[in-house]
């Protein structure tokens, strides 16, 4: 039986979105700011839907896994600021080159123990199966909107680009 609350959600933000006004200056209206907000309120009823979270573990899980998205996206902010420093890497010398290769392994290495350390949390608030779920449904949800994005990017099918 699906959770009425999940239903609830999904409802508010889609309203939310509906009433929010056209920005002028982008084919789709909205800012960058906007649409990572849109994207993470998707997300959230889309990983509450197939978690099924109960009222209790969603209260528990949301601040533990927030916590983890916002310490990947500093892990992330830092590599892309690290490689923003260097040259391109055809145009890289064996320095700057073994210099990429240790930052890279680096950053997967430090990625790996902070997946550990947050799936430790959230397996305190949530069952194993659900841990799962939510891996396959990160891994789902970004698909999802890989797919979005090749579509709004892909010239008309029906005779061109114009």
């Amino acid at each position: 039986m699906r959770k009425p609350g999940v239903l609830i959600i999904a409802i508010i933000i889609a309203a939310n979105l509906a009433a929010q006004p056209q920005r002028q200056g982008r084919p789709d209206g909205m800012h960058h700011d906007e649409r990572r907000e849109a994207i993470e309120a998707r997300k959230i009823a889309y990983i509450t839907k197939q978690l099924s979270l109960s009222s209790e573990e969603a209260r528990a899980f949301w601040p533990i896994y927030n916590e983890y998205t916002e310490k990947v996206e500093e892990l992330s902010n830092t590599f892309r600021e690290q490689r923003e420093q260097l040259p391109d890497v055809s145009e890289m010398s064996e320095e700057e080159a073994a210099k990429f290769v240790n930052e890279d392994l680096e950053r997967f290495e430090a990625a790996a123990a902070l997946r550990r350390e947050y799936t430790e949390k959230m397996l305190r608030v949530i069952s194993v199966q659900k841990v799962a779920r939510l891996f396959e449904a990160e891994k789902s949800f970004n698909r999802m909107l890989f797919r979005e994005a090749q579509r709004r990017h892909r010239p008309d099918s029906r005779g061109g680009a114009f």
